[in-house]
């Protein structure tokens, strides 16, 4: 949870290198589409909600670990219900995000991931 593919911004790039990316991160393009540019698909908005989910549930996942290595650092009782409900939420998140994407492009990250 501490390595760069899992710091915010990195996190979104990996998304958006996959997905249509629907930010622009120039203030005059910003929200365009809203403005009456090119509005996105629903399975683009239905993406960007679950990649934003399995962000704000790693975030969260990830405070609650230093939360918990300071309970186990000072002698208290852990409390892990809130870890396993934000990394079940992730895997959850990211099950619901890949049924999204199209079998042939899925396999094809599949056999790029097993040669790494």
């Amino acid at each position: 949870l501490s390595k760069s593919q899992f710091v915010k911004i990195n996190f979104k790039k990996v998304f958006n290198a996959f997905a249509d990316n629907i930010y622009y991160s120039d203030p005059d393009r910003a929200n365009l589409y809203l403005g009456g540019g090119a509005t996105p698909k629903n399975e683009q908005s239905i993406a960007y909600l679950l990649r934003n989910d399995v962000l704000t549930n790693l975030e969260a996942l990830q405070a609650e670990v230093i939360y918990v290595i300071k309970q186990q650092k000072g002698g208290e009782p852990l409390e892990t219900e809130d870890l396993y409900l934000y990394a079940q939420s992730c895997v959850d998140g990211m099950t619901k995000y890949l049924e999204l994407v199209p079998p042939g492009e899925l396999k094809m990250g599949r056999e790029l991931m097993a040669s790494n």
